[in-house]
């Protein structure tokens, strides 16, 4: 009944209380409802940072090739752009500024240092922490020419120093990248203002530097950073592969060393390729909590004196990462293929593809398919098929289905395909199984 009805006629009392009853429960279903969207608001505000450093680190990594997955995620963050220029902004000499400070004040110092480049940069820009004392800035851009857009993203850049000088006298270094009219390229932009904050070693810090002004710094002796041999050695970390990551390792530190570059310079570049190594060697199966860098291991990279010991100190970090990646790898493949059988065995009665269950646990196809060999002694389809026939079994021990019910609760549309399937498996039909184990258990009882 509606409020109408109770009005133009009467009602009995356990029926107005019925509908009272009614309303109130459908009240309370609505509050719960409210108020299970506003704790997950809360949850997802809290995450808000770590959702936007995964998506900075997405696009600075180049893991992101998809126009549309870009706008997407820069949506959700109420940001619009189709180009963009990135900055990565350093506190000028932060080592010697805390060196009487302990964690919590320096962590202080971090947070105040972000808080006011967030206040300059202002609400169309993106800031995030990103490795040791850097913070990123993401300036986006719709249809801005390229002259324009590198004289507002200079802008932007001064306006930052100058207002973080101001608020809190504090110097920083704002490196700029090269403005890029295709998302998909942001990375490169990146490693530009990389490149360009860098500089500060040789012509002091409190400045903006601007990629293109690294030719007119010829005669100071502009550092060059061999990303390509960097994404090279971290490619083979990941992989596990010691000696290629070893050798290139190698390579990037002759490279490095053999320049124009001050220690100071190296040092600094190592700190960072050391983060980034070792997220590496996270992703390729070491523990976490073993390759997180810690203040002692930074404070040996920080007294290294020569090149020579900052070599030693790298390759020696090298070879603790990946003997944790070997240690911990095979217990966490081991897991991973425990977790993947569990699916395969929860969802066999459906139409199970090895991609689906290779994304169930993270993997690639591939590399599923290889480890799960190398785990079971058989690939995925022979692991499927005893697992489908095994339950046919059990089936067809405990219940009265027919054939066909079977078939089509262990994930086969075709009777007579899993047939044939059983009997290759089993060397009997579903048939002859399952009057064997009547004639079994008739025999049991006869006795």
């Amino acid at each position: 009944m509606g409020a109408v009805d109770y009005l133009l006629k009467p009602v009995r009392p356990d029926e107005l209380f019925k509908a009272l009853n009614i309303v109130i429960g459908q009240i309370d279903q609505e509050r719960a409802g409210e108020e299970e969207k506003a704790i997950l608001r809360q949850q997802v505000e809290q995450a808000l940072p770590f959702i936007q450093m995964s998506f900075v680190y997405d696009l600075i990594s180049g893991s992101i090739d998809n126009r549309q997955e870009i706008h997407e995620r820069a949506a959700f963050f109420g940001l619009e752009f189709d180009a963009a220029v990135i900055m990565v902004i350093d506190i000028d000499d932060f080592a010697n500024l805390t060196v009487d400070a302990d964690e919590l004040n320096k962590q202080i110092l971090k947070q105040k240092v972000y808080q006011a480049v967030c206040q300059a940069a202002g609400p169309h820009a993106m800031v995030t922490p990103f490795g040791g004392d850097n913070l990123i800035v993401l300036l986006g851009f719709q249809g801005t020419p390229e002259i324009l857009a590198k004289e507002l993203a200079m802008a932007a850049a001064e306006k930052i120093r100058l207002h973080v000088d101001k608020a809190l006298n504090v110097t920083v270094t704002v490196g700029v990248g090269r403005y890029y009219q295709d998302v998909r390229y942001i990375n490169k932009s990146y490693y530009e203002a990389l490149k360009a904050k860098q500089q500060n070693f040789f012509c002091g810090g409190n400045q903006v530097i601007h990629i293109d002004d690294l030719v007119h710094m010829a005669g100071m002796n502009a550092f060059s950073y061999p990303f390509p041999l960097e994404k090279a050695v971290l490619e083979k970390v990941r992989c596990g592969e010691r000696r290629p990551a070893r050798e290139g390792l190698e390579s990037l530190m002759r490279e490095l060393c053999g320049g124009n570059a001050s220690v100071e310079a190296v040092k600094t570049s190592m700190l960072e390729l050391l983060i980034v190594m070792s997220r590496a060697a996270a992703e390729g199966g070491a523990s976490i909590e073993l390759t997180l860098l810690n203040n002692q291991r930074v404070s040996e990279l920080i007294n290294c004196r020569t090149n020579e010991e900052i070599r030693r100190f790298m390759l020696d970090s090298l070879n603790r990462f990946m003997d944790n990646m070997l240690e911990n790898r095979v217990s966490v493949n081991m897991r991973l293929i425990n977790k993947a059988c569990d699916y395969i065995v929860q969802n066999c009665h459906t139409n199970l593809s090895l991609d689906e269950v290779a994304q169930s646990v993270h993997l690639s196809p591939y590399y599923f398919s290889r480890l799960f060999k190398q785990h079971k002694g058989c690939n995925f389809v022979e692991f499927l098929t005893r697992t489908r026939i095994g339950l046919a079994q059990k089936l067809l021990r405990d219940t009265d289905s027919s054939i066909v019910q079977i078939a089509l609760k262990v994930g086969y549309q075709d009777t007579s395909y899993f047939c044939r399937v059983f009997r290759q498996e089993t060397g009997q039909t579903p048939n002859q199984y399952r009057n064997q184990i009547i004639n079994k258990k008739l025999s049991i009882r006869g006795k």
